[in-house]
């Protein structure tokens, strides 16, 4: 090798051992630099303590995580640690135990609070016989610290104004000893504005809680009731002859009174998951819940409607049985003024209020709601295991047995079964030629016809709800009938003209006719 080789080598390598060295110690500089900074940070958050915000800059990646020896760490911060710091430590891990540890039941006694003698031992108790005239004479509920005399745990009581609160903010004021705030998704708005002693007296009550008023209604009513002098928009209105009994019981059956997690303050979703919580357990009563769950045929206000059972009743009070929004027919009409499509089938429901409209002769539940049941008397808002949600059962069928099936028919929840069995009679029906029921002609054979033959159940406009058109194998054809002082006649495709007549007869029947 040349000299002049082993010149360039030497300086080569003089070169890279500078560099490497270099690279080296800056690498290592840096993260002792780096270790310094992020051990500085957790020796701050030890001294100041858990209660203490501190920030910090020292974000740890995961390679520097797999470098830092832990234990070693601990072992070598331990070592420095003065015994001051450690009772500091062992302060700190005995509270985040206590923190772990709280229970249900100790956080019900603390919003349970009772004031001990022990907070008012810096006080000057006073005793109740001492105090103002105006507190007299005490009432039922007596707020703790007042019981105990120990008025300077509010107000001052020397200066330029004895009796003066200790502080202007009321809420900073209670929270002092009642320490569970409240943070859910809606609160009340005294509440959220520190207006405690809007609804709680601050030293005595005849209610619980300390309420004011003559009752919680009374209180909640002073501001919820309608033209209300606050002009508050949430209303409610218990005049109404009908009263929902929670309601009327106490507003806090349904609603919280601070802060809930359900709009209205309510203590779950009101639609219906709030009903459901009484109605479905109440003595006498239907499981509402298991019912509407199970049944065959549903309603569609019910299950898909977007306010449920808010669509048709007031949570609070109306003038209309079960609290119904309107009166029960107008209430079923309100969705049923245009053609709705059925949930049983997809088959589409006659606008019903044109249909009522168009045909003055109306069927008598619909006609007196009051005394006969409105459309509720055959149908059940709720849901049937019959289709058209019909209170028991019908048939869809031209011709059916009465005998056999016609036994739980809707139609005899209200008509006497004796019109439509009693072959011979004077009384019992005005369907009749002479002594001939008519109706027995009619319904009594196998092939006897279903009453939707020849009745509409809602309305028609002709007498007693006889049909204009009736339909037989998907035809459609006129009934043709025409009522007389003492009877009448028709005509449909399926019988030449028939007349009849209650006091001259006017056919003779043969006995193989009430066989056919």
């Amino acid at each position: 090798m040349k000299i002049k080789d082993i010149v360039f080598l030497t300086i080569f390598l003089v070169v890279a051992g500078a560099g490497l060295y270099v690279v080296t110690t800056v690498d290592v500089m840096k993260k002792i630099e780096r270790t310094e900074s992020i051990m500085k940070s957790i020796l701050f958050g030890i001294k100041e303590g858990p209660h203490e915000y501190f920030p910090t800059h020292a974000e740890i990646t995961e390679e520097e995580l797999k470098e830092i020896n832990v234990t070693k760490i601990a072992e070598e911060i331990g070592k420095g640690i003065t015994v001051k710091k450690k009772e500091k430590l062992f302060e700190i891990e005995q509270k985040t135990k206590e923190a772990l540890n709280i229970t249900k039941q100790k956080l019900e006694e603390e919003m349970r609070l009772k004031h001990t003698k022990t907070k008012a031992r810096v006080a000057k108790l006073v005793k109740l016989e001492n105090l103002p005239q105006k507190f007299k004479p005490l009432k039922k509920v007596l707020h703790e610290p007042f019981k105990m005399g120990a008025c300077e745990l509010c107000h001052v009581s020397a200066g330029a104004k004895p009796g003066k609160l200790i502080t202007k903010n009321i809420e900073e004021l209670c929270y002092k000893c009642h320490k569970v705030r409240y943070n859910k998704k809606y609160d009340h708005k005294p509440v959220k504005q520190g207006r405690c002693t809007d609804c709680h007296d601050p030293h005595q009550s005849n209610l619980n809680n300390l309420i004011k008023g003559k009752s919680v209604n009374n209180l909640c009513l002073n501001c919820h009731k309608p033209g209300n002098k606050k002009r508050i928009k949430k209303i409610a209105d218990m005049s109404g002859a009908y009263k929902h009994k929670p309601a009327e019981k106490s507003c806090v059956e349904c609603h919280e009174a601070h802060t809930a997690d359900y709009s209205k303050l309510l203590k779950d979703d009101g639609k219906m998951n709030l009903c459901l919580d009484c109605h479905s357990k109440l003595e006498k009563h239907v499981d509402m819940k298991k019912w509407i769950e199970n049944v065959k045929y549903k309603h569609g206000a019910i299950t898909d409607s977007k306010r449920k059972c808010l669509e048709c009743h007031n949570p609070h009070s109306t003038n209309h049985k079960g609290i119904l929004k309107k009166q029960q027919v107008k209430m079923c009409l309100t969705c049923h003024d245009k053609e709705v499509k059925a949930d049983e089938d997809g088959y589409m429901l006659m606008n019903m209020a044109k249909h009522l409209k168009d045909n003055p002769n109306w069927h008598k539940p619909i006609k007196d709601v009051k005394k006969e049941g409105g459309c509720a008397a055959c149908h059940n808002p709720h849901g049937s295991n019959h289709f058209s949600i019909l209170r028991r059962s019908y048939t869809t069928d031209f011709y059916t047995d009465i005998k056999k099936k016609g036994k739980d028919f809707i139609c005899f929840k209200c008509h006497k079964p004796e019109k439509f069995t009693t072959k011979l009679t004077e009384k019992v029906t005005k369907f009749r030629d002479g002594e001939v029921n008519l109706h027995y002609l009619h319904v009594s054979n196998k092939k006897g016809r279903a009453c939707r033959v020849c009745h509409d159940e809602h309305a028609s406009k002709y007498p007693h709800l006889i049909r204009r058109y009736t339909e037989f194998g998907g035809i459609k054809f006129p009934m043709r009938y025409v009522a007389t002082d003492t009877g009448g006649s028709c005509q449909p495709a399926c019988h030449k003209k028939y007349e009849y007549d209650r006091v001259n007869q006017r056919n003779k029947f043969s006995e193989d006719v009430f066989k056919k």
